[in-house]
């Protein structure tokens, strides 16, 4: 009875060990996948005109309304890495919330997908919050900081005017809620901004 024990838990081994094996062959395959596609995209084409056109306008102003701004901020952005097909941008700025009061720090880190002048934009922003609030008949200082995914489509036009709309969650890491007791908001973001 002990040696039909063992040899069903050596059995049993032995199929894990096997699946392991599998698991890190599929992981190597996928890897090796990414690797390509990755060098595909940063090697395989050469730099349009409209792309080069941003190259040379790496920086930018704009007004955002909404998004990781909260409600408006003025931002400044600059696109770090252009290749054939895509960019990566970062921006900060800062803004207000009037009705709930405060000053906000809107910072985004943006990769953008697309041809020409639109593209599909995915990333991650955060926006730190600070103000004042009297709603006890004291003043009391708050602090916040929403941590947000960012999905949305950017097109710059000849004009050198870049338009952008984006979704956004923001999710409540620390401080205060921005909308009481609600950890996760949607919301979305407008902006209209130069580049130079």
């Amino acid at each position: 009875m002990n040696k039909k024990v063992l040899k069903s838990k050596f059995s049993l081994n032995n199929r894990i060990n096997n699946i392991g094996g599998e698991m890190k062959r599929v992981n190597i395959v996928v890897l090796a996948v990414l690797c390509l596609l990755l060098s595909s995209m940063s090697y395989g084409r050469t730099i349009d005109g409209n792309l080069r056109k941003i190259e040379k306008r790496k920086n930018s102003i704009g007004l955002l309304i909404g998004g990781t701004g909260l409600f408006a901020s003025f931002n400044y952005g600059r696109i770090i890495l252009v290749k054939p097909n895509y960019f990566i941008n970062l921006s900060v700025g800062i803004g207000s919330v009037p009705f709930a009061g405060g000053i906000t720090f809107p910072h985004q880190v943006t990769f953008n997908l697309g041809k020409k002048s639109s593209f599909f934009e995915l990333g991650i922003g955060g926006s730190y919050w600070s103000g004042k609030t009297n709603e006890s008949g004291y003043t009391e200082t708050f602090k916040s900081y929403q941590l947000t995914p960012v999905i949305g489509w950017r097109k710059h036009f000849n004009s050198n005017l870049i338009f952008r709309i984006y979704a956004n969650l923001l999710f409540r890491v620390s401080g205060e809620y921005f909308i009481e007791n609600y950890p996760v908001i949607p919301f979305v973001g407008l902006s209209l901004g130069y580049g130079f």
